[in-house]
């Protein structure tokens, strides 16, 4: 795909090295699994992860998205998700956003402490305080990139990848995943961005003639 369209191989990339199908086969749950993963194979779901924030990228642990944990009048627990992220492939169409957000557990209600760290939620899009910004076009090219942001967006606990269990486990998650992606994903679509500009200039230096010749001579 690099080797034909940039755009096309980053929109593949992405969601394929770091997104909510490739945490899920890793550490879902078998009821996420067997939700969700038909969905976003089909394209009845597009998703993005939302990792990226004003001041935070690669480096994780300098996010501020934040989810803390209580329960509902129907003493089920649920989360309270606030998250404000930037230039996420894919943001501005999907249906269901993997989020990168520190949890906390004030009053130690799934009993693992307070303060568990980053976790890893599936939020669908249509969830009440979901916003998903406009695309970013800054280039003139085919490629979806936006901001999305959450307002006292609740979930179930349900929605952690992994469930309750996943909870605080998200360093792990992301540190796994992004590795594979860093280490084959990107490494593929340079070599072939290289294809494409070796099959163009070759091409260009045959058909371009100077002093009767053609240039590549």
């Amino acid at each position: 795909l690099g080797s034909y369209s940039i755009p096309l191989a980053i929109s593949t990339m992405v969601p394929n090295s770091l997104g909510p199908a490739e945490l899920l086969i890793h550490y879902g749950t078998k009821e996420q699994k067997d939700y969700y993963l038909p969905r976003l194979a089909s394209g009845e779901d597009i998703p993005c992860f939302g990792l990226t924030e004003p001041n935070a990228g690669s480096d994780a642990g300098s996010i501020t998205s934040n989810a803390v944990v209580f329960k509902g009048d129907d003493n089920k627990l649920y989360l309270r998700l606030n998250w404000e992220k930037r230039w996420i492939t894919l943001g501005a169409a999907a249906t269901v956003l993997g989020l990168a957000v520190k949890l906390t557990d004030p009053h130690n209600l799934l009993g693992k402490g307070e303060d568990l760290g980053i976790t890893c939620v599936l939020v669908p899009s249509k969830t009440e305080g979901v916003t998903l910004g406009q695309r970013h076009n800054p280039l003139g090219v085919p490629f979806i990139n936006s901001p999305i942001f959450g307002k006292d967006v609740v979930v179930s606990v349900d929605q952690i990848i992994g469930g309750p269990e996943g909870a605080g486990k998200g360093w792990q998650m992301l540190m796994e995943c992004l590795a594979a992606g860093r280490s084959i994903s990107l490494p593929s679509q340079a070599a072939g961005g290289a294809k494409a500009v070796n099959r163009i200039v070759g091409t260009y230096a045959q058909i371009r003639h100077q002093f009767g010749m053609p240039i590549g001579n």
